[in-house]
């Protein structure tokens, strides 16, 4: 095989990875919910109703065999460069990321009460607070468990360390950006929610790109989803606050971007750290 051909052959690899890792995320997840499903109806015989009562288990047992599953692809696809390149956290840069997850709460909240003036988008919202309702079966640890902590550590896995790292081989860094974004707005299936999705995804994997590491995307995924869980559990009041807290928060988003963009980071390469060129 020519140079032209291997070239061509790495493309079009890089090219499908990310669908076909999208792919295989719905569909495990999916099939595993009905796998799991069958068990506790055919072989426990269940009652249906306790079923959906608790079907929340099932979901985060799901998220934590989808974890083990994605990262063990994700370290056979970049394993090997993560051993040459790697940044170590800094504590700074974990409570910037926090931060802008907060910011990032702030875009989400601006753009739902745009989104509830827009007649075409009512049935979006109406599903997205049914499934707002739905998630952690009403229950804060178990929303923290599944949409605070599991759903950020997939998530970010599959479309930063997979999707957007994928792309990178193959498309400069904003196309990346932009198409790795979209396609995570895209998978949550409502079109409320695929805006605000694509602007955190945008702030994860620029993140991503300047630190190589997936901690700092986890933490603003972190920060957005846990701001959204305190919104549903917490009193009026103290909803108001929390949403104040978003809203102050973005313009310390744009700050916190710009040092990231502009910022230095090392890399560990062939044993020596050096100073990437700032952005």
């Amino acid at each position: 095989m020519n140079k032209n051909n291997t070239a061509a052959w790495g493309r079009a690899r890089f090219l499908a990875i990310p669908i076909l890792a999208i792919a295989a995320h719905f569909l495990l997840f999916n099939l595993l919910y009905l796998l799991f499903e069958g068990l506790f109806l055919g072989v426990l015989q269940l009652p249906a109703a306790q079923i959906a009562e608790f079907s929340y288990l099932t979901e985060l047992l799901i998220y934590v065999i989808l974890i083990l599953l994605f990262y063990v692809f994700y370290r056979l696809l970049f394993g090997q460069e993560d051993t040459k390149e790697r940044a170590v956290p800094e504590l700074r840069d974990s409570v910037l990321s926090f931060l802008a997850g907060i910011g990032v709460s702030g875009v989400s909240l601006l753009w739902i009460m745009l989104a509830e003036q827009i007649p075409a988008l009512q049935k979006s919202i109406a599903a997205m607070n049914a499934g707002n309702e739905r998630l952690g079966g009403g229950r804060l640890l178990v929303e923290i468990l599944t949409a605070v902590i599991a759903a950020p550590f997939i998530e970010e896995l599959l479309f930063r360390g997979i999707v957007f790292r994928s792309l990178r081989k193959i498309a400069p860094v904003g196309i990346s950006i932009l198409l790795s974004s979209v396609l995570f707005g895209i998978y949550h299936m409502n079109a409320v929610q695929a805006v605000y999705a694509s602007c955190m995804g945008a702030v994860a994997a620029i993140l991503y790109e300047k630190r190589q590491n997936l901690l700092f995307p986890i933490l603003v995924h972190i920060a957005n989803n846990l701001i959204a869980a305190m919104l549903d559990f917490t009193p009026p009041e103290t909803g108001e606050r929390l949403r104040l807290l978003s809203f102050a928060m973005l313009i310390p988003l744009g700050c916190i971007l710009r040092y990231f963009l502009r910022g230095e980071r090392r890399k560990r390469q062939g044993g020596q750290e050096t100073e990437s060129v700032p952005a």
